[in-house]
């Protein structure tokens, strides 16, 4: 264990105190003051976030580009502020159930409940992300299960994520054996979830198109689909006001064996999925998560 870690974890333990005290509107206003001094001291990530947007919107000024940046900034902080106020037990369930209104929740349902081969939503960072398990776990008042990466510091992940994801009835898996894991949950009716827009190197996933240049993706809700029949459907938690959100939920994605090899088939299915991911982050681009570094734009940079 690092000095750092204990450093950050601290941090983070001296915010969930603040929260607990402070006056929620408050908690909400040193959130966003936070927001906006990391968009300003955390160059890396700034520029990061500035080199993609360029990818995705060359037409707009680097002064359009930087509003959608500075924009997400505070939507990240908005979102760790409810999440810190639900970790310091501010927030009811019912109050959380409440904040959350779903477009077509009945997909859903159907597809936890009625489908032969079981359930696997795929979704984003944007929004609030972490709000997405915790809701529909409640909601469907079963088990769900969530393919996450372990952060790098194990404090905060045993001592401040893990009980966050779990407290609603979310289990998380690890990468490591994940589809596996996912098969043997969605075979007893428990849905699982995975993100599908982080960056993977190529022994993890497939090199596909993602807003017209190449990067590394997961392949596992396509290969899960084709090869063995989970049903895979799109869900994203978008915010829409402070402390009201959307569950956007689309239709499951379709898929006909075409006689093509199994990989061709899946690279199809996977281009498929990053599609419908690019159309939710232009619908709300200020709501995605621009700081990560999705085409190894950062690491380009510092080779020149």
């Amino acid at each position: 264990m690092k000095k750092t870690d204990y450093i950050e974890y601290g941090a983070v333990r001296f915010l969930l105190g603040l929260s607990r005290l402070l006056p929620e509107a408050c908690v909400f206003g040193l959130y966003r003051g936070l927001g906006r001094l990391s968009c300003s001291l955390l160059a890396r990530r700034r520029i990061t976030a500035l080199m993609n947007t360029e990818v995705v919107f060359p037409e707009k000024s680097e002064a359009e580009r930087m509003q959608i940046v500075r924009t997400h900034f505070l939507n990240i902080s908005e979102s760790l502020a409810l999440n810190t106020l639900i970790m310091s037990g501010r927030i009811s369930n019912e109050e959380l159930l409440d904040m959350v209104e779903a477009d077509h929740w009945e997909r859903l349902e159907h597809a936890v409940h009625d489908s032969p081969h079981g359930a696997l939503f795929f979704s984003c960072h944007i929004g609030n992300w972490e709000l997405m398990p915790q809701y529909a776990a409640l909601r469907l008042k079963i088990k769900c299960h969530v393919i996450a990466r372990k952060t790098d510091n194990a404090l905060l992940e045993e001592r401040i994520m893990l009980p966050l994801r779990e407290r609603f009835g979310v289990r998380i898996f690890y990468k490591k054996n994940a589809m596996m894991k996912i098969m043997q949950a969605t075979r007893k009716g428990e849905p699982a979830g995975i993100m599908i827009d982080q960056k993977l190197n190529i022994k993890e996933g497939i090199r596909t198109e993602f807003f017209g240049r190449m990067a590394g993706t997961t392949a596992t809700p396509a290969l899960l689909q084709i090869r063995f029949g989970i049903t895979t459907i799109p869900v994203f938690m978008i915010r829409l006001a402070h402390k009201r959100y959307r569950m956007i939920i689309g239709e499951p994605v379709q898929w006909e064996d075409n006689g093509a090899p199994m990989e061709e088939q899946v690279a199809g299915l996977t281009a498929v999925h990053q599609k419908i991911a690019e159309q939710i982050i232009l619908e709300y681009p200020e709501q995605w998560f621009w700081v990560h570094d999705r085409w190894g734009l950062w690491k380009a940079r510092k080779k020149r």
